[in-house]
């Protein structure tokens, strides 16, 4: 078993070298295939299925190993606030961050103003069509 992942990996990584090289990805790569799932409900309806798209496993890999290289780069970039999505940081301390700073302004008399902006099912409103135009 430790050497077909050794031979897989060599495998690997030529063909990544190759196509980093080349700076051309394979077709198949960029094409995905749509599965849709029932939710519970009426199957009649759209909003009762959700979609997954079946992708090619290299790359799967090789997009994992890009996001890899760029996160660092894109850390640097990113506010120390921000929290969400990242290595190492937690929402649940902005969340400890707010309550000490609600507890504060009660503790001192202050009026606080809060904004909380939920995107609810953001994914599933995306404008699909317009969002191909800008890729």
């Amino acid at each position: 078993m430790k050497s077909d992942i050794e031979v897989t990996t060599s495998m690997l990584y030529l063909l990544f070298k190759k196509i980093w090289e080349k700076e051309q990805v394979p077709m198949d790569w960029k094409e995905g295939h749509l599965v849709k799932i029932p939710k519970k409900g009426d199957l009649s309806k759209c909003e009762n299925y959700r979609g997954i798209t079946l992708l090619s496993i290299p790359g799967k890999v090789f997009n994992g190993v890009l996001l890899n290289r760029m996160k660092d780069a894109i850390d640097a970039q990113l506010r120390d606030q921000q929290a969400g999505f990242r290595r190492d940081r937690s929402c649940t301390d902005r969340i400890a961050t707010i309550q000490i700073i609600v507890e504060q302004s009660v503790e001192w008399n202050l009026s606080l103003y809060i904004n909380f902006i939920d995107y609810e099912k953001v994914f599933d409103s995306v404008d699909r069509i317009r969002l191909w135009k800008l890729l």
